[in-house]
């Protein structure tokens, strides 16, 4: 029973080393959502033969081969059909085009305005007012270009997709009449309107409504 227990161990660590090595380096940040699937079956497969003394050692020989020959086919077949690849592994989406959002882009990749926030505050950019560009790439990072002449500021999202945050505007010790006073001086009525608007002590209010949303985003990798 041991015995089998270290060879099972040893083959699943030889074929997982075997495999990443065929399939290319990558990084953490580069693994997209098909290549974690392939990694927990991978995985799966393991940890169910190690313990099962039923599963043989030619069994799981037999699955990590058929596992490995098919995701390797995917792969080369993927790479050759660039359709199908983005279908599989999907595409980086443009999320803010020259400073304008994209709301389709973040609807369809579920991304929340204070998410975006987040991931742009770990790229040392805290204002989207700051940001030119920001590509969501197929790992689910972020990259940021910053517009130059912009200093980094740290700013508070008041209207997050047409509704207010009653806790932001406590926090800066404002109120919502104060709010829509402002938003009223910036020509800007309806909140319902309003898919972003930040605040700082520095620049005051910046605001982005649904009309403001780009229509056809780039296509940056053809």
């Amino acid at each position: 029973m041991y015995g089998s227990i270290v060879l099972k161990v040893a083959f699943g660590l030889i074929g997982l080393l075997f495999f990443t090595r065929l399939l290319g380096k990558k990084s953490m940040s580069d693994i997209t959502p098909f290549d974690l699937i392939y990694t927990l079956v991978l995985g799966g497969l393991l940890e169910e033969s190690i313990y099962d003394e039923k599963i043989r050692l030619i069994h799981f020989f037999l699955a990590l081969t058929v596992w490995g020959v098919m995701i390797y086919s995917i792969e080369t077949f993927v790479q050759k059909n660039d359709r199908i690849n983005k279908w599989i592994k999907g595409e980086p989406c443009v999320l803010v085009q020259d400073g304008q959002l994209n709301i389709k882009g973040l609807n369809s990749n579920h991304v929340e305005m204070e998410q975006l926030r987040t991931m742009m505050r770990q790229q040392n950019c805290f204002s989207l007012q700051e940001a030119k560009h920001v590509i969501l790439e197929t790992g689910g990072t972020i990259s940021v270009m910053k517009n130059e002449k912009e200093d980094t500021i740290l700013t508070i999202l008041l209207i997050d997709e047409g509704k207010i945050s009653e806790k932001a505007l406590e926090s800066i010790h404002k109120t919502e009449d104060w709010l829509r006073e402002r938003l009223r001086k910036e020509g800007q009525m309806q909140i319902a309107e309003i898919a972003y608007a930040e605040w700082s002590s520095e620049r005051g209010l910046y605001i982005k409504t649904y009309a403001d949303s780009i229509k056809e985003p780039y296509e940056i990798d053809g």
